[in-house]
């Protein structure tokens, strides 16, 4: 939300609401394009698509990494009925944005952009703990 409180007020007024709203449209949007089986999540095949085009490459084994940990099973917090198998709306909006966020971290870092970067603990801290 911080994000979309441009006067940095503690708030947002209509205007920022606006840019909210728009965003959470664009993102459904997108949603709906990657979730080609239209079950209402995303599986591992549609993840790895969607992250392809945003032009992250993942190895299988990060990919197999996202997928836990921002997979939804078992039963909803209120239904007790059990949602679709893979990733819902919210979780895949928020593993995009934090693949986003890491990569742009790694890349201010891979200074000679090998690939590679060699840093300490406290650096590696201070770059995870900086993120939004």
């Amino acid at each position: 939300m911080t994000i979309f409180d441009t006067d940095r007020s503690g708030t947002i007024g209509f205007t920022e609401f606006a840019g909210l709203w728009k965003y959470i449209k664009d993102w459904q949007n997108v949603f709906r394009h990657f979730d080609r089986d239209r079950s209402g999540s995303i599986d591992g095949r549609e993840l790895q698509e969607a992250l392809r085009q945003f032009g992250y490459n993942l190895s299988p084994q990060l990919l197999t990494l996202v997928e836990k940990k921002y997979d939804f099973k078992g039963s909803g917090p209120k239904t007790g009925v059990a949602g679709p198998p893979g990733i819902t709306f919210d979780r895949f909006v928020r593993a995009c944005v934090v693949i986003k966020q890491l990569t742009e971290a790694f890349q201010k870092l891979d200074t000679d952009r090998d690939g590679w970067v060699q840093i300490n603990y406290d650096q590696f801290m201070n770059t995870v703990l900086s993120l939004p």
